[in-house]
């Protein structure tokens, strides 16, 4: 009993013991707390800032500013060029516009990002407003437009609505609207309006006012001509020779790029299973000889027909490796004189689109295409491309127009 009544006592004094030292624990802890909590109260927007990845001395500036400052630049994302913002405007309340508006346009100076987003924000934007557009369509007007562009907007009551068609479409220009407007009367088609504004060449009756170097040159749907030029030193990467279709005598370059050729193969063995017997009679050309084929051309004829007739060099679908004149048996052995004269010039006429060809030029399409009649040249674009210009009864240019297909340019 003794013995029970000894132990009891000393398990109490432990407990007693144990008990103040999680009261002094608890002391401590709720002293530190209240320590961070105090530092944490009085460095609150340095730790928001730090949380934004601002860095020390990025904090210290904004730091330096006003209360309401520091709150309206926590209100955004954190802005990379923050020091830029805090040296050369005191309008906080633009400095994330000038921030997205850098993004937009890396290559101006700050300094111009500066002017132009007060300019625009002072000036441009309250009248946008008026007509209807929010911040995030003003946004996308300057992604490509200046103030002159905005002007140009307001000045004419174009809505967001009335140019939103147009202007993802490869040349837009605000300051064009006029003019798509009247093309789309006659075309309905926005693409249409926009391109022939931009490249009005891609008609050919019209003039030739820019030249282009396609940098796009082995898409299957390029549009080649005078304006849009090939470099010289462009030579496909994937020319073949056929081992099915057979070659005339005098061809010196009867080859193509694979899949036109593959899809030739095919469409001469179609062909002749029917009766009809097509022979390759100019292919792939180089832009030397393409070269000296201009020259023999203007040599031979006055300056019209020539350019009628061939097309100058970087200009011609042969340097492409996907353009092939044809020609029959009944040709090369005399019996008929020309192709277009021949059941298989009307075989193809017909049916070459079923293997990705077109008949790129027709007679009553050269004020389109710039050639005259060529019965015998065809050019490969892919069967989807074939059909919907066979359906459409299109040229090439018009596929284009309509569509959208421009070549990548520089």
């Amino acid at each position: 009993m003794f013995s029970r009544k000894r132990n009891y006592y000393s398990s109490y004094s432990s407990r007693g013991r144990s008990n103040n030292r999680l009261d002094k624990i608890i002391i401590v802890v709720v002293v530190v707390a209240l320590v961070i909590g105090i530092a944490v109260w009085f460095n609150f927007s340095r730790i928001r800032l730090m949380i934004k990845g601002y860095s020390f001395s990025q904090q210290n500036d904004i730091l330096s500013l006003s209360n309401d400052d520091v709150k309206e630049i926590l209100s955004h994302d954190k802005m990379d060029n923050i020091e830029d913002w805090i040296e050369l405007s005191e309008t906080v309340t633009y400095y994330d516009e000038y921030q997205q508006y850098y993004n937009l346009h890396s290559e101006l100076e700050t300094s111009d990002v500066v002017s132009n987003i007060d300019n625009i924000f002072t000036n441009y934007y309250p009248k946008l407003a008026a007509l209807g557009y929010s911040e995030d369509q003003v946004w996308d007007l300057l992604e490509t437009a200046d103030a002159s562009d905005l002007q140009y907007l307001i000045s004419n009551g174009y809505t967001y609505s009335d140019i939103q068609s147009y202007m993802d479409v490869q040349g837009f220009d605000f300051q064009n609207m006029k003019e798509y407007e009247e093309v789309y009367e006659e075309t309905q088609n926005y693409t249409y309006a926009v391109l022939i504004t931009a490249y009005p060449f891609i008609i050919s009756s019209n003039d030739v006012d820019a030249v282009y170097t396609i940098t796009n040159p082995d898409d299957y749907t390029i549009l080649v001509k005078d304006g849009f030029m090939l470099d010289s030193t462009y030579v496909p990467e994937d020319l073949v020779d056929s081992t099915v279709v057979p070659v005339a005598p005098d061809c010196e370059n009867s080859q193509l790029r694979a899949d036109a050729m593959a899809a030739l193969e095919e469409m001469y063995n179609d062909a002749s299973a029917l009766g009809y017997n097509l022979v390759i009679n100019s292919a792939y050309r180089s832009y030397v000889e393409q070269q000296e084929t201009y020259d023999a051309y203007f040599a031979k004829y006055d300056e019209v027909t020539a350019a009628s007739l061939v097309a100058k060099p970087g200009a011609s679908e042969h340097q492409t490796g996907l353009g092939v004149d044809l020609t029959s048996q009944s040709v090369v052995s005399g019996e008929r004189l020309v192709f277009g004269d021949t059941d298989e010039y009307q075989w193809c006429k017909e049916n070459s689109y079923k293997y990705g060809f077109i008949l790129r030029y027709e007679e009553d399409k050269a004020d389109i295409t710039g050639i005259g009649k060529e019965p015998w040249h065809f050019r490969y674009v892919g069967v989807d491309v074939a059909t919907t210009i066979y359906e459409n009864g299109w040229t090439l240019e018009e596929y284009c127009l309509y569509t959208g297909t421009i070549p990548e340019l520089s």
